[in-house]
């Protein structure tokens, strides 16, 4: 396998992954609105971004980076979680 078809392949997992992560989202947000649950938990958000990017640093990726897209997967898992 060529080194273009290995990223594709890459990026077709990270879309599943997504798509797996927001459908979690969806049923967290369901949960949430309930039990009458703010939907943005922000001491949840640092956590997950302290979390990221120790992982980020022992990957040997720059933490900063991976907050930045984090940051926009989160946004993303927020707005589901209130759209439902």
């Amino acid at each position: 396998m060529g080194l273009r078809k290995k990223i594709d392949a890459i990026d077709e997992n990270l879309v599943i992954l997504l798509k797996d992560r927001i459908e979690l989202c969806k049923s967290i947000g369901k949960i949430k609105k309930e039990t009458g649950l703010a939907v943005k938990d922000l001491r949840r958000e640092d956590a997950v971004y302290v979390h990221i990017m120790a992982k980020a640093l022992e990957a040997g990726l720059d933490p900063q980076k991976v907050e930045a897209i984090f940051k926009q997967i989160i946004d993303l898992s927020v707005s589901v979680q209130g759209a439902e």
